[in-house]
C-alpha cells in the first residue's frame, strides 16, 4: 500500500473517531446527561442538605452536600467529606451558572473546527485559482493576442485594481449593512456586560456577503488579507452551531456556548487558511481585548479553541491536503559573522518595539484621516432610498480608492495583494525576486516599477519607499472599507523598514534577521493588540532553517513593547472596543 494512501486512511479514521465523539458530546449537551452519571448539575436537586456514606478500600467517608441555591443560574454545590477523625475537608465546589460544562463543549468544538477547516480550505483554493487567472492567465493571453509592445502593463494594473473597487462597491451596495466585518467581531466580543449579550448575526444571512466581498477584494490586489473575513466566517459558523446545540438551554448557558464556539470557529478557519495551529486560537482570543491580554472568555474558551484548531489542522494535513509540505516556508537571511550577542539582541528588540509602535501609530492615524474625509457625510445604508441611491454613494468612493491603490501598485507592483504569498520577497530584502513568489507577477507586468522587484534593495531609501508604499496601500484599503485582515499586510510593510535600518547602519548586520522579524511583529501587534499570537504566527510560518531559539525571544519582546508604547502614543486604537 503506498504511504500516501496509508496516511489518508489513518487520518480519515482518526477524524471519523473525533466526529463520532463530537456528535456524542453534542447530543449529550442538547438532551442532557445520563441520570447514572454524577455531575454538578442543578437538575432534580431540591434539598438544602444531603448526607451519604461511602466505603472505598475499607475506608468509610461521610459526604455532605450543601445546596446553597436552587436557581439553575446561580446554583452552588459544595462537596465535602468527614474523615475518621471528624475533620471536615472540602473536596470540590462548583457553580452551576448555566454555562455548558467543558466536557459538553469539547465535542462541539471538534465538529466546529472540522467544518470551519473545510470552509477555510475551499476558500483558499478558490482564491488561489482566481488570483492565478486574473494576474497570470489573462495577462499572458493578452500579451499573445495584442503583443507585449502594444499594451501598457502599468495601465493594466491600475485598471484591474480600479475595476475591483467598482465590483466591491457594487456588491457592498447590494448587501447594505448586512456585511459582517472583523471590526464588528471585536466590538461584540469585547463588550463589558458579559457573554450573555454577545450574539452574532444569523450565519445564512451574512456569511455569503462576507466571503464574496473578501474574495473580490483579495483577488483584485488590495492590500488587505482574507484572515479577517476568515475570523468572521468561523465565528458565524461557531455561533450558529452554539444556537443549534444549546438553544434549548437557559439564556445564560446558550449565550456562553455561542461565545465559546464562535471563538472556536474563528480559530478553526484561521488554522486551516494559514496553517497556524494554536496561534489561531490565541489570536482570536487576543483580538477581542484592547491591551496585551486575552478576552475574559479565555478561562472557558481557551481549551475549546485549541481543540478546534487541532481538529482543523488534522483534517487539513491528514485528509484534505496530505501531500502538502508541513511547516513554515519564510526564510530569514542570516549573515555570516558570528552569533548574536545578548546585548545586541535586547537592543534590537527594544529598538524594533519602538519602531513598530511608531509605524503602527502612523498607520492608524492615516486610516482615521482618510476615512474621515471619505465617509464623513455618508449615512447608514438603510436610510438611503434603495439600491441605486446606495450605489451612487458607495461605488464612486470605492472606485477612487481602487484607482489610487492601482496607481500605487503600478509604480510599486510588489505591494499588490495582502502579502502572504509574496512576503519572502521582503523578508530577505528582495534577494528572492517578486516574480518567483506565489503571488508574484511576470517581469513584463513589473516593467514600470520604480524599485525593481527582481533585484535586492540597493539602498536604504529604496527599501523605505517600498515599505511606505505598502503602508499607504493598506491604509487606503482599510479607510475605503474594503473587507480584509491586516496581519500579513503589516508584516510586509514593516520588513523593508528593517532592511533600511540595517543598510543605514542603525542595526548590526548580524542582527538583521532578528530586526526583520521583530519589526514585523511589533508593527502588526501594535495595531491589532495581539502580541503573543503574532510571535507564534511568525514562528510557525518560518522555515525549518530559521534559528527560532534566537529570533523568537527578540520577536516577543518587541511585540509587547510595541503594544504598550502604541497605547501611550495614541489613546485611540484601530478597532473599537466595548470593554
Amino acid at each position: 500500500m503506498p504511504p500516501t494512501m496509508l496516511q489518508i486512511i489513518t487520518s480519515t479514521f482518526f477524524v471519523v473517531v473525533l466526529l463520532i465523539a463530537s456528535v456524542s458530546r453534542a447530543t449529550e449537551a442538547f438532551v442532557g446527561p445520563s441520570p447514572a452519571l454524577f455531575r454538578f448539575s442543578p437538575a432534580n436537586i431540591y434539598v438544602s442538605q444531603h448526607k451519604k456514606s461511602s466505603t472505598f478500600g475499607g475506608i468509610t467517608l461521610r459526604h455532605r452536600y450543601h445546596l446553597i441555591s436552587t436557581s439553575p443560574k446561580s446554583l452552588v454545590v459544595s462537596v465535602s467529606h468527614v474523615d475518621g477523625g471528624g475533620e471536615v475537608k472540602n473536596i470540590a465546589e462548583a457553580q452551576g451558572d448555566g454555562s455548558p460544562f467543558l466536557s459538553d463543549i469539547i465535542g462541539a468544538s471538534v465538529a466546529v473546527g472540522s467544518v470551519t477547516a473545510v470552509v477555510g480550505f475551499l476558500y483558499g483554493k478558490i482564491l488561489g485559482k482566481c488570483v492565478q487567472t486574473l494576474w497570470t492567465s489573462i495577462p499572458a493571453a493578452l500579451a499573445v493576442l495584442l503583443g507585449e509592445g502594444v499594451w501598457n502593463s502599468s495601465v493594466f494594473i491600475a485598471a484591474t485594481v480600479t475595476l475591483g473597487g467598482i465590483l466591491v462597491g457594487t456588491i457592498a451596495s447590494r448587501c447594505g449593512d448586512s456585511a459582517f466585518t472583523v471590526a464588528d467581531f471585536v466590538e461584540i466580543f469585547s463588550s463589558t456586560p458579559g457573554p450573555w449579550t454577545r450574539n452574532l448575526p444569523r450565519t445564512r444571512e451574512v456569511i455569503g456577503p462576507v466571503l464574496l466581498l473578501s474574495l473580490v477584494t483579495s483577488m483584485f490586489g488590495f492590500s488587505v488579507g482574507p484572515e479577517g473575513p476568515m475570523v468572521c466566517a468561523g465565528a458565524l459558523i461557531g455561533s450558529s452551531a452554539g444556537r443549534r446545540l444549546y438553544g434549548s438551554r437557559d439564556a445564560a448557558s446558550a449565550a456562553r456556548a455561542n461565545e465559546i464556539l464562535a471563538f472556536a470557529g474563528a480559530a478553526g478557519t484561521l488554522t486551516a487558511f494559514m496553517s497556524i495551529p494554536v496561534a489561531g486560537s490565541i489570536f482570536a482570543l487576543e483580538l477581542a481585548r484592547s491591551g496585551a491580554a486575552m478576552s475574559p472568555a479565555a478561562s472557558d474558551a481557551l481549551v475549546p479553541t485549541i481543540v478546534a484548531s487541532m481538529a482543523a489542522i488534522v483534517l487539513i494535513r491528514g485528509v484534505l491536503n496530505p501531500g502538502g509540505a508541513i511547516g513554515g516556508h519564510f526564510a530569514y537571511f542570516v549573515a555570516e559573522g558570528g552569533a548574536l550577542g545578548g546585548r545586541t539582541a535586547i537592543g534590537t528588540a527594544l529598538g524594533c518595539g519602538v519602531g513598530g509602535a511608531l509605524l503602527g501609530t502612523i498607520f492608524q492615524k492615516a486610516v482615521a484621516i482618510i476615512k474621515g474625509r471619505l465617509w464623513a457625510k455618508l449615512p447608514k445604508l438603510q436610510n438611503t432610498d434603495g439600491f441605486i441611491s446606495a450605489w451612487k454613494k458607495i461605488v464612486p468612493k470605492k472606485a477612487i480608492i481602487g484607482l489610487l491603490v492601482g496607481i500605487l501598485s503600478a509604480n510599486f507592483p510588489q505591494t499588490l495583494f495582502w502579502g502572504e504569498g509574496s512576503l519572502q520577497c521582503v523578508v530577505d530584502g528582495q534577494r528572492t525576486a517578486f516574480s518567483a513568489t506565489k503571488h508574484g507577477l511576470s517581469t513584463f507586468l513589473t516593467a514600470g516599477a520604480r524599485i525593481d522587484p527582481s533585484m535586492p534593495f540597493a539602498t536604504a531609501t529604496s527599501a523605505m519607499q517600498v515599505g511606505a508604499a505598502k503602508l499607504l496601500a493598506i491604509a487606503l484599503a482599510c479607510a475605503g472599507k474594503f473587507p480584509g485582515g491586516i496581519i500579513f499586510p503589516l508584516f510586509f510593510a514593516a520588513a523593508p523598514f528593517a532592511h533600511a535600518a540595517t543598510m543605514a547602519g542603525w542595526v548590526p548586520v548580524i542582527a538583521s534577521p532578528a530586526a526583520v522579524m521583530a519589526l514585523m511583529a511589533s508593527t502588526q501587534a501594535s495595531v491589532t493588540k495581539t502580541p503573543l499570537s503574532t510571535g507564534l504566527i511568525l514562528a510557525l510560518t518560518a522555515s525549518v532553517h530559521t534559528p527560532l531559539s534566537v529570533l523568537l525571544p527578540v520577536c516577543l519582546i518587541s511585540s509587547y513593547v510595541g503594544v504598550f508604547l502604541s497605547g501611550i502614543l495614541s489613546k485611540k486604537s484601530y478597532f473599537t472596543y466595548s470593554e
